[in-house]
């Protein structure tokens, strides 16, 4: 499971381009195009092909058990081959599988258990060294025989890997698995003669990586500057498509009105996570595409459920009832209006809708049961559950006042005033909330905290975000038993559930398997572990002026880049203006006027090669 946070150089080549712009009338303004960028990153060098790309968040942990930030599965797509990527409205794709399995070519077998998978020949890691099945048996038998948490939901079910031959690899399973599951398993392919050494407990917890990031795919992490960016060169050897671009700059903001002012300067050929107030004025900019577009993620209202006696949450929380009551205290659409500027949805289950088609997998309510703003209905709701108000005091079956922490990650502004108007709706049900905006490393230390071995979570309820897998049964699946306090951040448990878990992933037939998910969603629902608030659209634009070749999900209504998996942009980019200028008389007439400018002073020159506020990591 990911976490979204969704608020988130060139030397003689840059001014070559600046100048082509400011001479064709290049659609930033010529002031805003020679500005010095406060960014992070360091100048390219002469010929390099560079790509700047912005977010207002960064990788918390680039080690791939580690991290958790929606900016690490960004990058470790680029660094890593899978066995199945995603492609097109999230159809499994081959990665490093030269072929999907069936029953009918060999690949599964007539029960389902054993699923024999053929990788492509002649692939190196970023060090040389060649990619064998090898390597894929020992990442998947590291995963499974440790249970390491960050992949516990994609390999769920499988007992075991072997090699079989350098090309091929053979999954054992406890039970026939589900296609789209087995598809769908996003867990990075390791150089095992590196990690073979890393005890399991430390991969999971302490260990550092070194840089450069050792995958094999197109690209790879060479630096990460806290605060700063990251760079990633690219892979000479990739067995794939080459791509144009030389290197790739994430470039990380603490401000997104900086970030989208650099864009507009031409100083980033991309960003992400923009403000809603921004991104109407760049609907609307020539050379610039906008998307708005809802993907996997989600806003809830978390609760801690945890019903054992170490957990330090309220122990209200533990009544699905009462939390169930609460669902009527939320006005979704006033929080999509207010927060999000309308750019979201109002929310109902865990799964969003329109991400799967044929068939849908997301369960939506009918009008009778969805769940609508009535705060006399949620106060009647928790009286009736045991929960009197008293003179303005709601009251727990002790008799005692109902006091809850509300917490919220500092750096997110949309759900920050989300949380704000939810305390508000609260406190008139007579509970008296204490509204905290703490760091998200601080706020996942305290969901996942523990007393020496024992789980004790430290919260009430908190607001923050989901971002699901592209398999809709491995997201249902973060929310069984088994994963509590790894994925399971609302500790809730229930046996029911927890069996359709199971059925849904060894569901052969599609349908039967979307009736199935569609009863777990029903579940959830009524148990109420979390509100969900609404589905915000995330916010990216590009440059089409400068790039040809952006790609889109969803044909092109979709993202073009951090699509955690989808990295068909990085492969298909090329530099337009090049293009343009090499087929142009206008642009051997812009080349000798730069000539002049570089022979004549090199005053310009000096002000673009100066280096970024920030000095590359060494």
């Amino acid at each position: 499971m990911a976490r979204r946070s969704f608020w988130d150089r060139r030397g003689w080549f840059a001014l070559l381009i600046v100048v082509v712009m400011v001479a064709a009338g290049g659609i930033w303004g010529v002031g805003g195009a020679l500005a010095v960028s406060p960014a992070a990153s360091p100048s390219s060098v002469p010929g390099q092909v560079d790509l700047h790309l912005g977010w207002t968040s960064e990788p918390d942990n680039l080690n791939v058990f580690v991290g958790y930030m929606s900016e690490c599965w960004e990058i470790w797509a680029l660094n890593y081959d899978y066995l199945f990527g995603s492609g097109q409205h999230n159809a499994p794709a081959l990665d490093l599988a030269s072929q999907f399995p069936t029953q009918q070519n060999g690949g599964i077998s007539p029960d389902g258990k054993v699923w024999t998978i053929h990788i492509r020949s002649g692939v190196r890691f970023q060090d040389g060294v060649p990619l064998t099945a090898s390597d894929v048996a020992f990442t998947y038998n590291y995963v499974i025989k440790n249970s390491i948490a960050q992949y516990t939901t994609y390999i769920a079910g499988i007992k075991s890997a072997k090699a079989l031959d350098p090309t091929t690899v053979q999954l054992t399973c406890e039970h026939p698995m589900a296609v789209g599951f087995m598809e769908s398993q996003s867990v990075p392919i390791l150089p095992e003669h590196l990690w073979k050494n890393v005890p399991p407990q430390a991969a999971s917890s302490s260990y550092a990586v070194k840089l450069p990031l050792v995958g094999s795919g197109p690209f790879e992490t060479v630096a990460f500057k806290k605060g700063g960016y990251v760079e990633m060169d690219r892979n000479p050897d990739y067995w794939g498509p080459k791509p144009a671009v030389d290197k790739i700059f994430f470039e990380i903001y603490q401000d997104p009105e900086t970030m989208v002012t650099d864009f507009q300067a031409g100083r980033l050929d991309g960003i992400w996570g923009i403000p809603a107030a921004q991104f109407k004025g760049l609907e609307s900019a020539p050379g610039v595409k906008a998307i708005a577009y809802s993907y996997y993620a989600l806003d809830d209202l978390e609760f801690n459920c945890y019903d054992k006696s170490s957990s330090l949450g309220n122990p209200v929380l533990r009544d699905w009832r009462f939390r169930n009551a609460l669902n009527y205290a939320v006005d979704r659409q006033r929080l999509c209006n207010i927060a999000y500027g309308g750019l979201a949805e109002p929310g109902s289950t865990i799964l969003p809708p329109g991400t799967w088609v044929n068939p849908d997998f997301h369960w939506q309510p009918s009008s009778a049961q969805a769940y609508t703003f009535d705060l006399a209905k949620a106060g009647q709701l928790l009286t009736a559950a045991g929960y009197p108000l008293k003179n303005g005091v709601r009251l727990n079956k002790q008799g005692k006042p109902i006091v809850l922490r509300l917490e919220v990650p500092a750096d997110n502004d949309a759900q920050l005033t989300e949380a704000k108007l939810i305390t508000g709706w609260l406190q008139q049900l007579g509970l008296k909330i204490t509204l905290s905006a703490i760091d998200s490393g601080a706020l996942d230390a305290a969901m996942t905290n523990t007393k020496g071995s024992v789980m004790a979570p430290d919260f009430d309820l908190v607001l923050w975000d989901l971002v699901g897998n592209y398999d809709p049964g491995q997201t249902m699946y973060y929310f069984t038993t088994s994963q509590l306090g790894i994925n399971n951040d609302y500790y809730w448990s229930n046996p029911t559930y927890d069996k359709l878990a199971v059925v849904q992933a060894s569901t052969v037939d599609i349908q039967q398997r979307k009736n199935v998910i569609w009863q777990m969603q029903q579940i959830m629902y009524q148990q109420t572990p979390d509100v969900v608030l609404n589905y915000p659209q995330d916010l990216e634009a590009v440059n089409t002026t400068r790039w040809t070749g952006w790609t889109g999900l969803w044909g092109s209504s979709g993202p073009v880049w951090n699509c955690q998996g989808n990295i068909a942009s990085y492969l298909n980019l090329r530099p337009a203006v090049q293009a343009a200028k090499s087929s142009s008389s206008t642009g051997a007439v812009i080349i000798g006027v730069v000539v002049v400018v570089i022979v004549a002073g090199g005053i310009a020159l000096v002000a673009v090669r100066r280096r970024r506020r920030v000095e590359t990591e060494e």
